[in-house]
């Protein structure tokens, strides 16, 4: 029978004695106790048992239990061990006092564990759990199994003694500190307090790799790769390099966001006294089987045949926490309001065991947004202890949230979640992010309590989309609550788009995107509703676009309502991108799987969204706004941030003059500022290049549109020579939307290595 490993809580570090010097490590060290309250008499009983029996055997008792301290403790040269005295344990207090001994390993930070000593006189320090493994490590056969189904991923240097132990070489990564920095105020003690959290803007990876060796009494902060399914690991002490030992950062959690790629730091200390070789440094680890709900956590999460997909890229956070299924996402906002005058709370900040409420900032009745986020930032930093919950007095409803926060991997940034009805400024929002908050939850943006606003509110300005962008790219996820005409959804901001939690799967999977412009007048309707259903679904059928293929439109009514119509019954996936749509009398389409609203002042941001993203273009029958978007969609095309493609202008009733088809006055201008002008004396040359104007093509039905695209996809190389356009500028606007970010179609990448 499998038994897993009793895992406790952090204990804190209460008492810390004089500091004195180690001989042996060369370090500065002080003898302490860590204690763990509110135990359960299951732990007290079992510790009180190996302690016995610890002592009646005569062996040391890190054979049964030991500590494992917090990464980011460990990450600055923090070591924590117990000294192998006996513990004590008292049913009266329901406490586990073990004496430990700590020490300062990294000799960049030389008043360490002074300051730390103070630290623990202001009150105790979280510094670790304890780990009791209550039965044998998983073995060699049971690893061999447990890969072969995907559920344990390792480098390839790696290997697996017969005993269950396995070796992981160290990769080319290091990881330095900033010691001045830490050195500054008070960010030693927010780090201690904090942990990994803390350590953002102190630690970076440093450019030179592993360095080839590590001296005698050196510390160094290194990484592996390794990514874990239904069982928990735990590192040994000692590496494969004598000497060189393991800091008390052990202990291993299954089943995370982060994945294969993601680097797991490793902190070092060659204890010895000659230099270790780093080429070939290996840490060892064992695995054990998983507590019940870990086990219960990758039923869920790791589908028979995805389960190797899903750990080499890591578990969803959103699957990971059902945040996309609206009855979850509500209970976040449990006493969240719109407005102080409604009473409740501003927001909260959410982590695994603590949840804590930041209350509305007024004075005599008025709501003073500067001092609320100042009011956040003290909160994000831990500042504050007013409106802290944990333990017992968290609301059962919002226990199992915070339960799966637990098993946020990576940095963990994912673990703090920040909640509030309307989405924080782009200065708060950073603000957020450097002091380790990766999450943020709202039900609406840009809209100020003290404002009637219509809700959803959710358009963008161009500071927020930008920072949003950034974030995110920056590994932040932020989530939106929209309650529309009765229907409840949750986005997520990703790749530059709101997306459901459909979109957020398919929407890697695009390559092709056709944006299709127009009026938002209705009146177009019978004229234009068939003709776009047939239209849409040639492309979608097309051998080489089928579900790679998507949409874009205004997120308006009138012509964008019939594409997105259309497409949603052809299961053809959509972006909906629009402009202050309440403002100027519109109704938002909220249907799309990927949507964005801006103001009217950054509606340069969403043509450049609609612009960029999407490969044809097409112009329905449309008035200024249309106009508009067809010389920007040009412009674009000029400078290199779209690839030559054909962009399709077509009238099926001849509204133009005199019966001809409505867009041929505006291609004939093209055509003239293309050529070659001369006038009153002046030879002016052509004013833009030809093969733009070559690019536009015009059409009195959808089936010639397709006909000319089709063509297109089928030889791009063919139809970029037939007009004049250069290989060298496709290719320069492919590298200007690879950098960007934008997919570039498998079709364009052969036509280009072709050529």
């Amino acid at each position: 029978m499998t038994i897993s490993p009793l895992i406790t809580g952090d204990g804190q570090l209460v008492d810390i004695g004089d500091v004195r010097y180690n001989d042996e490590l060369a370090a500065p060290q002080a003898y302490g106790v860590m204690r763990f309250s509110h135990t359960s008499d299951a732990l007290r009983g079992l510790v009180r048992d190996l302690r016995d029996r610890a002592a009646r055997e005569g062996t040391p008792l890190t054979d049964f239990m030991d500590v494992s301290g917090r990464s980011g403790h460990s990450r600055i040269g923090l070591d924590i061990h117990l000294t192998g005295e006996a513990p004590q344990v008292s049913d009266a207090a329901r406490t586990v006092e073990l004496p430990v001994a700590v020490t300062a390993l990294n000799a960049v930070l030389a008043e360490s564990l002074a300051d730390l000593r103070g630290l623990c006189a202001d009150g105790g320090v979280d510094f670790g759990r304890l780990f009791i493994p209550r039965g044998p490590a998983i073995g060699h056969e049971a690893i061999a199994e447990a890969m072969e189904r995907g559920w344990l991923l390792l480098p390839r240097k790696h290997s697996v003694a017969e005993d269950g132990v396995v070796e992981i070489v160290l990769e080319n990564l290091r990881y330095v500190l900033s010691a001045r920095l830490l050195g500054v105020g008070r960010n030693f003690a927010e780090m201690v307090v904090k942990g990994k959290h803390g350590l953002g803007i102190f630690q970076s990876v440093s450019p030179g790799g592993l360095p080839p060796l590590l001296a005698a009494k050196e510390f160094m902060v290194g990484a592996v790769h390794i990514a874990l399914g239904p069982f928990t690991a735990f590192l040994e002490r000692p590496t494969n390099r004598a000497g060189v030992f393991h800091l008390a950062s052990r202990l291993l959690d299954g089943i995370r966001t982060s994945g294969i790629a993601t680097p797991r730091q490793v902190e070092l200390y060659n204890g010895g006294e000659e230099t270790a070789e780093t080429d070939g440094l290996a840490v060892r680890l064992r695995l054990y089987p998983p507590d019940v709900q870990v086990a219960k956590l990758a039923e869920r999460v790791l589908a028979p045949g995805r389960s190797r997909e899903v750990l080499a890229s890591g578990v969803d956070f959103a699957d990971l926490t059902d945040v996309f299924t609206p009855s979850v996402a509500r209970t976040l906002f449990d006493e969240v309001t719109v407005d102080p005058g409604q009473g409740g709370i501003y927001g909260r900040i959410l982590m695994p065991g603590k949840m804590i409420a930041i209350p509305w900032e007024q004075e005599e009745g008025v709501w003073l947004r500067e001092f609320q986020w100042r009011l956040v930032y003290e909160y994000a930093r831990g500042n504050v202890p007013e409106g802290v919950l944990t333990g017992e007095e968290i609301p059962k409803r919002m226990r199992p949230f915070l339960d799966d926060l637990k098993y946020v991997g990576g940095e963990q940034n994912l673990s703090k979640v920040f909640v509030s009805d309307a989405l924080p400024p782009a200065d708060t929002l950073r603000v957020l992010k450097r002091n380790g908050i990766g999450v943020v939850a709202s039900r609406g943006m840009g809209c100020q309590p003290d404002k009637a606003c219509r809700l959803p509110h959710f358009r963008m300005d161009q500071t927020l989309y930008e920072e949003l962008v950034r974030l995110e790219g920056e590994g932040m996820r932020f989530y939106m609550l929209l309650e529309v005409n009765g229907q409840a959804q949750v986005r997520e901001f990703f790749r530059g788009l709101w997306v459901t939690h459909e979109g957020r799967e398919r929407l890697p999977r695009i390559h092709t995107t056709m944006a299709m412009f127009g009026s938002a007048c209705d009146v177009l309707g019978p004229v234009l509703t068939d003709p776009i259903a047939a239209f849409l679904k040639n492309m979608r059928d097309h051998p080489r676009l089928g579900e790679g293929f998507a949409v874009a439109h205004g997120s308006g009514p009138g012509v964008m309502r019939i594409v997105d119509d259309a497409a949603a019954g052809l299961g053809i996936f959509r972006m909906g991108v629009g402009i202050d749509a309440e403002e100027i009398g519109q109704t938002p389409n909220f249907a799309p799987e990927a949507v964005a609203q801006f103001t009217n002042l950054a509606m340069n941001t969403r043509q450049d969204i609609l612009d960029r993203r999407s490969l044809f273009k097409i112009f329905n029958l449309g008035g200024f706004g249309t106009s508009y978007e067809v010389n920007m969609a040009l412009t674009f095309l000029k400078i290199g941030q779209c690839l030559p493609a054909p962009y399709i202008f077509i009238d099926p009733v001849g509204l133009g003059r005199g019966g001809e088809p409505f867009w041929r006055e505006t291609l004939r201008q093209f055509e003239t500022l293309t050529s070659d002008l001369a006038g009153g004396g002046q030879t002016l040359g052509p004013l833009g290049p030809r093969w733009v104007a070559n690019c536009c093509h015009e059409v009195r039905a959808y089936e010639e549109g397709y006909a000319v695209m089709a063509a297109f996809v089928d030889d791009p190389a063919a139809y970029w020579r037939e007009h004049g356009i250069a290989f060298d500028r496709v290719r320069f606007a492919r590298d200007n939307l690879k950098k960007a970010g934008v997919p570039i179609p498998p079709y364009i990448e052969e036509a280009l290595e072709g050529e």
